[in-house]
């Protein structure tokens, strides 16, 4: 009968720990770039900022979004809450500070 010694147990059972680990990382990751992929098709979700944007350049948003959130941000403009209006555009657009607030102001 073959005999292990304590450490040889100990050491198979941290290198099977570890395999299930990767197991599961691998897993999440998968996970995640099925919710990247969601997201960038989404007409709200992740847009990656464009080359100009990293480079200082000027972006426009695209002033055609949906209409459930631009009465939201019209009745806080009228409200007198621009700056609230400006923060949640940002949420719905996903747009950076400049294009909320220049959203905000074409409306």
């Amino acid at each position: 009968m073959m005999e292990f010694d304590f450490t040889t147990i100990v050491l198979a059972i941290i290198v099977f720990s570890l395999m299930l680990m990767v197991i599961g990382l691998r897993f999440e990751v998968r996970s995640l770039r099925e919710d990247l992929n969601r997201l960038a098709e989404s007409p709200r979700g992740y847009r990656p900022l464009s080359s100009a944007t990293h480079q200082g350049g000027e972006t426009s948003p695209s002033f055609s979004q949906n209409g459930e959130g631009d009465e939201m941000l019209r009745s806080l403009v009228a409200k007198g809450r621009k700056i609230e209006a400006i923060k949640e555009a940002r949420i719905l657009y996903n747009f950076s500070l400049k294009e909320a607030k220049d959203y905000v102001e074409s409306l």
